[in-house]
C-alpha cells in the first residue's frame, strides 16, 4: 500500500508565525509537515533564524517594540499568556518595572529561562484577551492575580487607582470578581478600592 504524504506547507507556517509574531517552536513546525532536515535547511539559508532553544523567527518578519512578549508566549507553544507585573506594565497600571518577563501557563513544558518567571496557572478564555500576537491577563484578573501575589498594599493601590481613573477597570467589577474568590484578595482590593475614592 502506498503512503501518501502531504508536504510541509510554508504558507501554513506564515499564517502560524504571523499570529506570534514571526515567532514559531520546532513542534508547531513539525505539526506542520517540517522534517528536522527542513528545519536545519530553512536555517542554514537564512530563511529562519534560531531565537531560542527550539524557537524560530522568520528571518524577514519586521522588529517590534513587544516582540519579546510574543516570543516567551511561542516559545510555550502560544499556551502562555503575559500576566502579573508585565501585564500590569502593558495595561499601564502602577510603576512596577518587572525584572522579568511574567507569564502563566498551564502547561506540562517545564521551560526555564533566568529572564523569565512562570506562573503555572490554568486561565479560562474570560481571564486574558489578545493583543493580535500574543496573550495577555485582563485588566481585572491582572489585578487579581497581583493581589494573589507578594506586592505590597501600596503598590497594589497604586496598580487598582491607575486601573480605575484610566477607565480599564470598572469598580464594582472589580469588587464582584474580587468577592468570589479568596478572602486575602477580596480585603487587599477592598483596601485599593478604597484608598481610591
Amino acid at each position: 500500500m502506498c503512503m501518501s504524504t502531504t508536504p510541509p506547507s510554508t504558507t501554513e507556517l506564515r499564517r502560524l508565525a504571523a499570529s506570534q509574531d514571526g515567532y514559531f517552536t520546532t513542534e508547531q513546525a513539525a505539526g506542520l509537515g517540517f522534517a528536522p532536515s527542513s528545519v536545519q535547511i530553512n536555517t542554514a539559508v537564512g530563511d529562519w533564524c534560531k531565537v531560542e532553544r527550539n524557537l524560530y523567527r522568520l528571518a524577514d518578519w519586521p522588529h517590534s517594540d513587544l516582540e519579546q512578549f510574543a516570543m516567551w508566549c511561542a516559545w510555550f507553544g502560544g499556551d502562555a499568556v503575559i500576566s502579573h507585573q508585565s501585564a500590569a506594565e502593558l495595561h499601564g497600571f502602577g510603576h512596577l518595572h518587572p525584572q522579568f518577563v511574567h507569564v502563566s501557563a498551564y502547561t506540562n513544558l517545564r521551560l526555564t529561562d533566568t529572564r523569565l518567571a512562570v506562573h503555572r496557572l490554568q486561565l479560562s478564555a474570560h481571564d486574558y484577551e489578545s493583543t493580535g500576537t500574543f496573550r495577555i491577563t485582563t485588566p481585572v484578573r491582572t489585578v487579581l492575580d497581583l493581589a494573589a501575589g507578594g506586592i505590597s498594599q501600596i503598590t497594589l493601590d497604586e496598580v487598582v487607582g491607575d486601573a480605575v481613573a484610566i477607565g480599564r477597570v470598572e469598580a464594582g467589577a472589580l469588587y464582584a470578581e474580587a468577592s468570589s474568590g479568596p478572602d486575602r484578595v477580596a480585603e487587599r482590593v477592598e483596601l485599593a478600592l478604597s484608598a481610591c475614592t
